[in-house]
């Protein structure tokens, strides 16, 4: 048996990888792109994020191999268009630069003036002393 990890938000197997010679192994999940290191074991132990799971050595059919609902496959993908409008709304904004100052200057409204209280009118409040009879 080999392990495989879990990640805890999508309930699919993560792929990884790691840097030839590094003892260091990377996981991330093909759907919400979280990715974790094995180098941190208590994101593991702990479950926050991934789970380590016991795999068969072979998968014998594709439908003992967790996959995403249809749900969260349809999420991820508005995730990214999500993600693309903004990246191309903010190069836009870049590219033309800081918004032009309006034409004439905006007054701040004036604001109530609040009347100053008088010391005299001052009362100070104190908690009522338990009386026993």
């Amino acid at each position: 048996m080999e392990a495989a990890v879990e990640c805890t938000h999508c309930h699919v197997v993560m792929t990884s990888w790691s840097a030839p010679g590094s003892p260091i192994r990377y996981y991330q999940c093909p759907f919400c792109t979280r990715t974790y290191s094995s180098l941190y074991g208590e994101v593991f132990r702990r479950r926050a994020g991934a789970r380590i799971v016991d795999a068969p050595v072979r998968a014998t059919a594709p439908a003992q191999i967790p996959t995403a609902r249809p749900e969260d496959v349809r999420w991820a993908r508005v995730k990214q268009t999500a993600a693309r409008w903004f990246a191309r709304l903010e190069a836009e904004e870049r590219r033309l630069g800081p918004p032009a100052a309006p034409a004439r200057p905006i007054r701040p409204q004036r604001q109530p003036e609040v009347p100053e209280a008088d010391p005299a009118d001052v009362v100070e409040l104190t908690a009522a002393s338990a009386r026993r009879r």
